[in-house]
């Protein structure tokens, strides 16, 4: 199913604003990677853009996970791109997640010809899918058609529009010679509010990108501040253990990303990955080992207590019952100080998004660890729901419970 900045961006197709002259015979560039039944969109913008003539098209592919060549944000295109320039630039992606945005847009005006143009997407304060979607993965900035055509004081600009219904804004630019001075004041999404873009960007406690979280972009795993943003907070509780011997159990290893994350990050430890697919063998290195075992049997699962890690990640289905049955059978094997996390719950915190085959329990997987909360905060085993036993012991073994939004962190007292 098509997203919503691609239909914007057909829309303006129809309505005329990619204009003949701005195409033919032109060196035309799309930016950003925004996929669509199966297939990258801007792929199938590029021979758009070819069939109509244009001279050449190049395409940038920013931070995806799947991609391990991708650029990491619109501060990295001028080396993308090298001594090319261009005549038409469009970008799909990357405004929202780009930490240096001045950078970013300087960059795209210096690779943009003088009297060639720039048509910019991005998403506004009241982009639906921070009503009415799953809001997994954090963004930096929002605009409004004024806010994003004011960064570019190398345009001039043509044309902007707003989609109310899905909150996507564009401005179609035209770049200029002379730079005009001026003050940029963008949505911070983690301030709530319009901010003056600086050098001071209000800073949260976790804003200072960590080792890990280089790391992560590194090697392109969803986990990094490019998507969900959770290395920042688990290097707080990991950093002591980064030059230690230990085990680290991963459940769910998918390409790879991760566990070559881990390997880098502990130089010491022995990385331990699980996943139902043989085909993850392949990621298989010094001190990464693959276990090929399906999580949803107990006994497969238990066997995992033999390696007796110290730290324990579930990154694997998401599915409720996988992720209980991996708690439940594994946290007791930590040792003291030991770290469990829980990741992605919105399978948990947004069921009007997935398919009940994922919340297959009585108890989702954010409320067992809430119930866990309530015995650690407490040191009474008090809890009387269905897996009262389990929560009962984990809650009275686990010194600390930290929420972070789309996961949680258990220490093991």
């Amino acid at each position: 199913m098509p997203s919503r900045e691609e239909i914007f961006v057909e829309y303006l197709w129809g309505q005329g604003v990619f204009q003949e002259q701005d195409i033919v015979g032109k060196n035309c560039l799309t930016i950003g990677e925004i996929y669509s039944d199966g297939a990258a969109y801007a792929m199938k913008l590029k021979d758009r853009l070819m069939h109509a003539g244009a001279a050449q098209c190049d395409h940038v592919v920013l931070f995806n996970p799947g991609i391990s060549d991708s650029y990491c944000d619109l501060t990295d295109v001028k080396e993308a791109v090298g001594s090319l320039s261009y005549d038409l630039i469009i970008v799909l992606s990357g405004m929202e997640t780009t930490r240096d945005i001045r950078e970013g847009v300087r960059q795209l005006q210096e690779i943009c010809h003088v009297g060639g143009k720039i048509l910019v997407t991005a998403r506004t304060p009241h982009d639906v899918s921070s009503r009415v979607s799953l809001n997994a993965y954090e963004d930096i900035w929002r605009y409004e058609a004024d806010s994003l055509a004011g960064l570019f004081d190398r345009c001039a600009v043509e044309m902007s529009a707003v989609d109310e219904a899905y909150g996507i804004v564009c401005a179609l630019l035209t770049r200029v010679e002379q730079a005009a001075a001026s003050k940029s004041f963008l949505f911070h999404t983690r301030e709530g509010k319009r901010i003056e873009v600086g050098d001071n960007v209000p800073q949260g406690y976790f804003n200072a990108s960590s080792v890990l979280d280089a790391i992560g972009i590194k090697y392109r795993t969803d986990k990094c501040s490019m998507m969900h943003n959770y290395l920042d907070k688990y290097a707080f509780f990991l950093e002591k253990f980064r030059t230690q011997p230990i085990r680290l159990l991963e459940l769910g290893v998918f390409n790879g990303s991760s566990v070559r994350m881990w390997q880098e990050y502990f130089p010491r430890a022995e990385i331990f990955g699980v996943d139902i697919e043989a085909s993850c063998r392949q990621y298989e290195d010094e001190r990464i080992h693959i276990i090929q075992a399906d999580l949803s049997d107990a006994a497969q699962v238990s066997m995992l207590r033999e390696i007796h890690p110290r730290i324990i990640v579930d990154d694997a289905s998401h599915i409720v019952s996988h992720q209980l049955l991996a708690l439940f059978t594994l946290f007791d094997v930590l040792p003291r100080g030991g770290v469990y996390i829980l990741e992605d719950l919105e399978t948990s915190l947004n069921p009007e998004l997935f398919e009940d085959t994922y919340r297959d329990c009585p108890l989702d997987a954010y409320e067992v660890c809430a119930r866990i909360a309530r015995i650690a905060a407490r040191k009474v085993p008090d809890d009387d729901s269905i897996y009262a036993d389990h929560v009962n012991r984990i809650g009275m073994e686990t010194e600390l419970v930290s929420i972070t939004k789309g996961s949680v962190i258990l220490i093991k007292r």
